[in-house]
C-alpha cells in the first residue's frame, strides 16, 4: 500500500537563511494594507503571532499523522 507522503524539495546549493524569510510586522502591515484592510502594528503583531501560533499547530499535526513514516525526527538519528 502506497503512503500518501508530501513532496519534499531540499535546497542545498541555494539555502536562504531565517532571517531573509521571516516576515517582519511592518511588511505584513503593507500586505494587508495592500489588500484593502488597515490595522495597527499592534494588531498586526498579534495577527502574525496567531498565525505563527497555527502553523506549528498544523505541522506537529501533520508530524503525528505520519509518526511511522520514513521521516526522522528530531532525538531519531
Amino acid at each position: 500500500m502506497q503512503q500518501n507522503l508530501p513532496n519534499i524539495v531540499i535546497m542545498r546549493d541555494r539555502e536562504v537563511s531565517a532571517e531573509r524569510q521571516k516576515l517582519t510586522v511592518a511588511k505584513a502591515q503593507q500586505i494587508l494594507l495592500d489588500e484593502g484592510l488597515e490595522i495597527s502594528l499592534e494588531e498586526t503583531e498579534k495577527v502574525l503571532d496567531f498565525l505563527r501560533k497555527l502553523a506549528i499547530l498544523i505541522v506537529n499535526h501533520h508530524l503525528r499523522k505520519h509518526e511511522n513514516s520514513r521521516f526522522v525526527r528530531k532525538g531519531q538519528h
